[in-house]
């Protein structure tokens, strides 16, 4: 697929990158000073570089390979594996952010479980933090997958050894700056990574003459579905849907991000910018992998699509600079996921477990957590190697666990605390319980853990004959619609 030529470019870039990417890391660490600027970028972020990490961390590694990927085996229908995602984007844009964002700066929040203990006691703290651990360890581990597929490539490097390799790479960079260095390095990678992927779909037009013969292409490769955008069966949509989709709603980095913004306009103003660029992006690299098929682009390797259509349309410093645009995607969604599910360990475990107060003891601290986020995402990369099966998985635990109790305290003032801790703990351990034994049946985790989350927090709320927690109305999405800062 590349020639001696091609791995050439392919080593000088992304190489280049990264050691970029570790001495800029060492640069913008000296500005981490506190704990809130490693968990929170001391919550001073402007729009463009919150747009740019924003879209930095929505396309990540396995966006890119694994829905390239499923373009070019299946055709552009696959788009609806996202779709819902960018709709409930929308959702929260409109209906939750600013009331996000106001609970947030008014409580001081760093993490999702420090919002669940406040509305469900801190009884919800622990399950609320288990599910953001188990999805965020996923999430980490698929940037390890997708550089393992990278070294695979352009040196024959084992999978599983590719995986240590990037554990150990993403891990050593995250743990010097938090969140406030991730983004100033996102600014950076994120404006990378949208270059290449618009160079791809422009060396694809140019390869392919345009659409025309799009139709001939088709009835090639003997599949009358394969531009038909409505060929994704409905169960798949659903599964996607509550998975990718519904965990958008508590993903901890999201939270996080609004909380960093300097002010709830700029919070608004740039996850707007950013939800419409991310989603062409994302349609961008499902076409590249549909037409890269109709092109004629020949693939041996469907989980390599996106590294073999660069390679037959572009030539080697165009290609170099595409595989280092990958390498930056990954990077930066790699380093988001794990700070997002380290300062959970760090403000959710170490801290109450050992009263750590001193912001210098939370600062080394999280650091610490970096490491222990990064080993579990190594062992879920080990277990789940393909790209979107992980992340699918990841996304089935925490919205299992934390989506329904979540909606419910921002919507529903009846919602009792001992119904939304059962709720996390229910729906979780259901949702595990089922990956473990393997779907039983042919049916996904999440399809067992969120019913059974949402059935708990309204059986038990129903039964719960204690007065409404006065918390609760203090915390309704109603109250926190005021004037936000």
């Amino acid at each position: 697929m590349l020639d001696a030529h091609d791995n050439a470019y392919l080593v000088v870039g992304p190489a280049a990158l990264l050691v970029f990417i570790v001495v800029y890391s060492v640069v913008a660490s000296r500005k981490v000073r506190t704990y809130e600027d490693f968990a929170i970028a001391g919550r001073g972020v402007s729009v463009v570089p919150l747009v740019l990490t924003m879209m930095g961390t929505a396309i990540g590694g396995s966006t890119v390979l694994g829905f390239s990927t499923s373009g070019y085996t299946l055709g552009i229908g696959r788009s609806w594996e996202i779709i819902p995602a960018y709709l409930v984007f929308v959702f929260i844009i409109v209906l939750m952010l600013r009331a996000i964002r106001n609970v947030g700066i008014r409580h001081s929040l760093i993490t999702i479980p420090d919002y669940v203990a406040l509305r469900y006691g801190e009884r919800g703290r622990l399950p609320a933090t288990l599910s953001i651990l188990i999805a965020y360890a996923a999430l980490t581990g698929i940037q390890y997958t997708a550089i393992a597929g990278f070294l695979h490539v352009v040196a024959g490097i084992d999978i599983r050894v590719g995986i240590l390799i990037g554990w150990l790479v993403l891990t050593a960079k995250t743990c010097l700056g938090g969140l406030k260095a991730v983004i100033r390095s996102d600014v950076i990678q994120g404006f990378i990574q949208n270059v290449g992927i618009l160079i791809v779909l422009g060396g694809l037009l140019v390869f392919a003459g345009g659409a025309r013969g799009s139709s001939q292409a088709v009835a090639a490769i003997g599949d009358g579905d394969f531009l038909n955008p409505f060929s994704m069966p409905v169960g798949e949509v659903a599964v996607f849907a509550l998975t990718l989709g519904g965990y958008q709603i508590v993903r901890q980095d999201v939270w996080q991000r609004i909380w960093a913004a300097k002010d709830t306009g700029a919070a608004t103003r740039a996850f707007s910018y950013a939800t419409v660029f991310a989603f062409v992006l994302t349609m961008g690299v499902f076409a590249i992998g549909s037409f890269g098929r109709l092109a004629g682009v020949h693939v041996e390797n469907p989980a390599l699509a996106f590294y073999a259509i660069s390679s037959e349309i572009l030539p080697g410093p165009l290609l170099a600079v595409v595989v280092t645009a990958l390498i930056a995607t990954i990077v930066s969604a790699a380093d988001s996921n794990l700070v997002a599910g380290a300062s959970s360990v760090v403000n959710d475990i170490l801290k109450p477990a050992l009263r750590l107060t001193d912001d210098r003891q939370l600062l080394r601290y999280g650091r610490y957590s970096v490491v222990i986020t990064s080993t579990a995402a190594l062992l879920l990369a080990l277990y789940i190697p393909r790209l979107v099966e992980l992340w699918v998985t990841g996304s089935a635990m925490l919205t299992s666990g934390l989506l329904a109790p979540v909606i419910a305290a921002f919507f529903w003032r009846r919602a009792t605390r001992t119904a939304g801790v059962t709720a996390i703990w229910g729906g979780l351990t259901a949702a595990v319980t089922w990956q473990v034994i393997g779907h039983p049946f042919g049916v996904h985790p999440v399809l067992v853990g969120l019913p059974t989350s949402i059935a708990l927090i309204v059986v038990v709320s129903l039964l719960d004959r204690r007065a409404t927690d006065p918390v609760a109305e203090q915390l309704l999405y109603r109250s926190n619609r005021s004037p936000a800062t």
